[in-house]
């Protein structure tokens, strides 16, 4: 009897020293506590969607992230950076190339095999970022809580005025600003209009149905006619258009083949692909449909109708409420991609109705369900099929295919235009393109978003360079 509770003590002892010794290696592999004589493996180099290593790029740019507040900037942030082995950068150059001003065609495909990065010689381009007194003034949209106690937020539309770069894009166009005129040249970086008016030339962000960018003098719109190197008149009414105010490419809010809508008086109707009507001009607001939806303002309530002009994804079913906001921070919150689109879901507390519990972005289906993200991320902006997240404020990319693009390492991201998008560290920002790979590397102060396939960059130590993707 004595061996026998002898074993049983001594299998009781082993089996309790094991427990112990798997509960300390689990809290040491949780980080809880650190043992001096004991090196980690090095943990920082990653794969390749990894943040290149800090440059010397100046921390003096502070620009609007694709968030709710419009307030997110690239802040300095000298811990937890993120290294990856040097020859990445041996790659990173690869594609790009330089060629002369006027011997280049842009294009707004998707950046991948066939098409490549120049970078434009032969251009005159100022030595300073800003021109005093060269401002611009487009639709914004702020966000604040309510006045009550339920904390929801409200997005209020506003024009935002700010200064332009002294080298910029707009729709598709290179834009240069010497303080007294402006020059306008097309993708081939060929000058098409010098402006030297004494009014205001107003850039409108709006494009007309043949895709021209439009701009405004005093309250009428005009177009640069790039034949006759002139503002040319233009009989486009905002309330025609396709509800976008920013610097959006020539392929959102156009789907051939779809139902699309139309305007008689302040109202708007729905047409089918053949122009016949379907829905009278009964509705507040009325959007071209993407992939067999459309979205329609009734009496107050934002939804989308499908085909058959029957509501498809009501505005609060689930709890989800469509945004359809209209600046670049409600990119994809408008039009359908890949059969996803950027919504807002709104929980309240069970019990007491009136406190939201949540109030955030989410990415939907065309049936209302609320795509899964990975733990602890965000929706932020939708395009190109790729999810601009965040995640303890900084910024990444997830595909609707369910897989990163780009960890969320970033302190500053714009969403992915034309299949670029521009990410930020520690003040210096460069450009990704679809799978996560730095076309341009973290070595401007100042990236501009990818317009008619022309990219603006500033340095303060090198000044601009202009960079165009074209076909090869």
């Amino acid at each position: 009897m004595k061996k026998v509770s002898k074993y049983i003590v001594v299998s009781v002892a082993l089996a309790t020293l094991m427990i112990a010794f798997a509960v300390f290696l689990i809290l040491y592999d949780m980080r809880v506590f650190e043992i001096s004589f004991i090196k980690r493996p090095d943990e920082t180099t990653a794969a390749e969607t990894t943040a290149p290593p800090e440059t010397t790029a100046p921390d003096t740019d502070t620009e609007p992230v694709s968030t709710d507040t419009d307030t997110g900037t690239d802040t300095t942030d000298t811990a937890e950076e993120t290294e990856v082995p040097k020859s990445v950068f041996d790659e990173l150059h690869e594609s790009i190339k330089s060629i002369s001003a006027g011997e280049v065609t842009a294009t707004e495909k998707t950046y991948g095999e066939g098409l490549a990065l120049y970078r434009v010689t032969g251009l005159t381009l100022p030595e300073i970022q800003y021109l005093e007194g060269d401002m611009m003034t487009r639709e914004r949209f702020t966000v604040r809580k309510s006045s009550d106690v339920s904390g929801l937020r409200i997005f209020t539309p506003y024009n935002a005025t700010e200064m332009r770069c002294s080298a910029d894009v707009y729709m598709g166009m290179l834009v240069i600003s010497d303080g007294a005129s402006l020059a306008f040249y097309n993708g081939k970086c060929e000058q098409i209009y010098k402006y030297e008016g004494e009014d205001e030339l107003v850039f409108a962000y709006e494009r007309d149905e043949e895709d021209r960018p439009l701009f405004k003098l005093g309250e009428r719109f005009y177009y640069i006619d790039e034949e006759a190197h002139e503002l040319t008149p233009s009989d486009f009414d905002a309330r025609d258009g396709r509800g976008l105010h920013y610097n959006y490419p020539t392929a959102f809010g156009k789907y051939e083949g779809q139902f699309t809508s139309f305007r008689s008086g302040d109202k708007y109707g729905i047409r089918n692909a053949e122009g016949e009507r379907v829905r009278g001009a009964i509705y507040e607001k009325g959007y071209n449909y993407s992939e067999g939806l459309g979205l329609i303002v009734y009496q107050g309530e934002t939804c989308y109708m499908n085909e058959n002009v029957k509501v498809a994804i009501e505005g609060e079913k689930k709890n989800i409420h469509i945004i359809g906001r209209t600046d670049e921070n409600g990119i994809g919150s408008i039009y359908f991609d890949g059969g996803y689109v950027l919504a807002r879901i709104i929980e309240y507390h069970p019990r007491q109705k009136n406190v939201v519990e949540q109030d955030a972005e989410v990415i939907i289906d065309k049936k209302g369900n609320i795509f899964e993200l990975p733990v602890g991320c965000t929706a932020k902006a939708y395009s190109d099929q790729r999810i601009m997240v965040e995640n303890g404020g900084k910024y990444g990319f997830y595909a609707v295919k369910g897989a990163w693009i780009a960890d969320t390492v970033y302190t500053y991201a714009t969403p992915y235009y034309e299949g670029l998008a521009v990410v930020g560290l520690s003040g210096a920002k460069g450009v990704i393109d679809m799978d996560g790979n730095f076309v341009i590397p973290l070595s401007y102060s100042h990236i501009s978003v990818c317009s008619g396939g022309i990219i603006v960059c500033y340095s303060q130590t090198t000044g601009y360079d202009i960079y165009v993707k074209t076909e090869i």
